[in-house]
This record gives structure tokens, sequence and C-alpha cells, in this order.
């Protein structure tokens, strides 16, 4: 393989040049993962009728349940149909970014939606 030249007269390796093998998994790879992403849907909709917090005397456990059970569908569609579990560092670097972010974003609605608020007097 000859090293090409970029756009302004840098020498791109061969390696990055898009002349090399991308690896793509085998088809029953997808496939296994579409069978537990169809498995996860029917348990999540199986525990919307199972009403956790009673049985346990635990306020949170059907929302405990239910995150859990989103993240790892997240997780199975992130790994393997985005092929990051395939990928480089570099993409599993932003794809972890992009979990914290969400992270995250999801304390701050938390620490929002958990205030008692006051009432406040003025425009009705």
């Amino acid at each position: 393989m000859a090293t090409q030249t970029h756009g302004y007269g840098e020498v791109v390796p061969p390696e990055y040049s898009g002349e090399g093998h991308i690896h793509h998994p085998p088809v029953s790879t997808y496939l296994i993962t579409y069978v537990l992403l169809l498995v996860l849907l029917f348990i999540t909709v199986g525990a919307y009728y199972v009403d956790l917090n009673r049985m346990l005397h635990v306020n949170f456990m059907n929302i405990l349940v239910a995150m859990v059970i989103a993240i790892v569908k997240a997780a199975l569609v992130v790994l393997f149909f985005m092929n990051v579990k395939g990928s480089t560092r570099l993409t599993w670097l932003w794809a972890s970014i992009g979990f914290i972010w969400l992270l995250l974003m999801a304390g701050i609605l938390i620490d929002y939606m958990s205030r008692s608020w006051l009432p406040s007097t003025g425009w009705q």
C-alpha cells in the first residue's frame, strides 16, 4: 500500500486511508442481540403489571427495575448495533462520555424533581 497525501499535503498512514479491512460482526450476533432485546421488552411489559413496591415494601422498586432493564437495552444497542464493541478506544471514550452525560442530566432532573416547592404569592 502506498502512502497517500491528504488535502493539505500531510501524509496519511495506510491504516487510516480507508483501504483497510473493517471488521463487521456476523449476522448471528445481530440476531442474538435482537432476541435479547425482545426478551427484555417482554420483561419490561411484565414488570409494568407487577407491583413490586407493595410486594417488597420499597417505594422505588418498580422504577429501579425499569431503569436497570432500560440501561441493559441501551448498552446492547450501543455495543452491538452501533458496533462500539469492535471499535477503537476513541469510540469507546466518546460512547462512555455520552453515558456519563446522560447520568449527569438524570441527576440534575432527579434533584430538580425531589425538591419541596414553597407556594409563592404574586401572580395568580
